[in-house]
């Protein structure tokens, strides 16, 4: 596609990430990661290596992975508005409300137009977390995940399913509720922020996200970071930190 029709299709988009689209198009995004990559640790250089991206919304981290060399990189996102993990009543009203028409565009059209317009080889399958099956999708030597086990109501299953498609490093960020179970230090301990009808349920502390990915079969964990979690427009800023769970 020429330059006017990516500028004109990406501004057709609501776009959770800030992506460099190529030809000098940015889509403008919820976030911008740009200026925070160094607190996910992703490795300089993954040449000769596979990744799996869970939860990629707009492929921001997907990109970044293949731009690192990474020969096959694989995103998991779910099927359908509707399939997102929550309540009988919160899936009842996305249903009848049409999400999964009304989200469609922001689901599943950006990421498949950031990755033609970026000439990419980003794959896509559509799952649930919690079917992630290794028979079906293979292994991956690294796999990612960020910001995304707020989102679901089991964050220890969606990590037996992450450990179950990794060979070798899982690197997960997620919200860590600071400000409530710091003064717990080193006791695991997870804050439950569920409603009926919401969508972000476990906050936990840095010891029980490192305990939940030890629980879930890695062998050893490291600490990346801690860090804040802004949005571009300033109404939310979230404290987050990274992990590195190894198999061995």
């Amino acid at each position: 596609m020429d330059v006017d029709e990516k500028r004109r299709r990406a501004a057709a988009y609501s776009w959770y990430h800030t992506i460099d689209l190529g030809d000098g198009v940015t889509a403008d995004g919820q976030y911008d990661h740009r200026g925070l990559l160094e607190h996910y640790g992703l490795p300089a250089d993954l040449t000769g290596r596979s990744a799996l991206d869970v939860g990629p919304a707009h492929g921001f981290f997907a990109f970044e992975i293949e731009a690192r060399g990474a020969d096959r990189v694989v995103t998991a996102e779910l099927p359908r508005w509707s399939a997102h993990d929550g309540s009988e009543s919160l899936r009842a009203t996305f249903e009848k409300e049409g999400h999964d028409d009304r989200y469609e565009d922001y689901l599943h059209g950006a990421l498949d137009f950031a990755i033609a317009a970026r000439g990419s080889r980003v794959e896509q399958v559509h799952c649930n977390v919690y079917d992630l099956d290794p028979a079906v999708i293979g292994t991956f030597d690294l796999v990612f995940c960020a910001s995304m086990l707020l989102h679901v109501t089991d964050p220890l299953r969606a990590l037996y399913a992450i450990r179950g498609v990794c060979s070798d490093t899982a690197i997960i960020a997620t919200t860590v509720d600071v400000p409530r179970l710091r003064r717990l230090g080193r006791v695991p301990r997870a804050h439950f922020v569920g409603q009926r009808d919401g969508q972000t349920f476990w906050e936990p502390n840095l010891a029980c996200l490192r305990a939940w990915a030890l629980a879930a079969g890695f062998a050893r964990v490291e600490t990346v970071s801690e860090f804040r979690l802004r949005s571009v427009d300033g109404t939310v800023d979230e404290p987050h930190a990274t992990i590195r769970a190894h198999v061995r």
